[in-house]
């Protein structure tokens, strides 16, 4: 007749081998929401993150926009990929075209997964003028949107948040696959600290 009986050095081994298994599960999910709600606490690599973190993340809301070919455009069309999201004017004047060029300098500084990243430029004064549409030669993957009036404060009203003199528009802002608004940057932000910020956020977070 077999012997049924289990002895304990065979039950804590069943025990240590299917905790192993839960941590080797859960462990990338637990590392991810960690940074997710205390970037601002920890520091990794030596650095703090060096945009303005948002707390708690914020859910964007679709609203109809449109884009440069005079497609709709909605926050959804773009869910699952990481968002670098610009505002400025209809027209691009020289600061405007230094902005686009340093946020694609970011992206394209994240070789590989670049592809996991979406450029947006937000017009705050209606369809992109000759200027704005000018600079789609240098920047084709750049997506350009705008909306009437009621449409664009819906817009306006989900990034404006108080970094510490009331609450105001950054000069970018970046949004998790999930849609969550989470990062801000001023207009006099660092480009290698975004850079870094990205790096960390995309190398711990699976998804987009």
């Amino acid at each position: 007749m077999q012997n049924t009986n289990v002895s304990e050095a065979q039950r804590n081994k069943g025990r240590r081998e299917f905790l192993l298994l839960v941590a080797v599960f859960f462990l990338p999910i637990i590392i991810v929401l960690v940074l997710y709600f205390n970037l601002d606490k920890w520091d990794i690599g030596g650095e703090r993150n060096h945009g303005d973190l948002i707390q708690p993340p914020r859910l964007l809301t679709d609203v109809a926009l449109t884009d440069q070919e005079g497609a709709t455009f909605r926050f959804s069309d773009v869910r699952d990929k990481w968002l670098m999201i610009h505002f400025g004017g209809a027209s691009c004047n020289p600061e405007c075209v230094e902005e686009l060029y340093l946020m694609r300098q970011i992206r394209l500084a994240q070789g590989g997964n670049r592809q996991r990243l979406v450029r947006i430029h937000i017009s705050t004064d209606g369809a992109p003028q000759e200027s704005l549409r000018g600079v789609l030669e240098d920047h084709p993957d750049l997506k350009i949107v705008y909306a009437d009036d009621a449409n664009l404060r819906k817009v306006v009203d989900q990034f404006k948040h108080d970094t510490g003199s009331g609450p105001s528009l950054q000069s970018m802002y970046l949004v998790d696959p999930r849609g969550y608004l989470m990062m801000s940057y001023p207009e006099d932000y660092e480009p290698k600290g975004a850079i870094r910020d990205l790096e960390r956020l995309l190398k711990f977070a699976r998804s987009g």
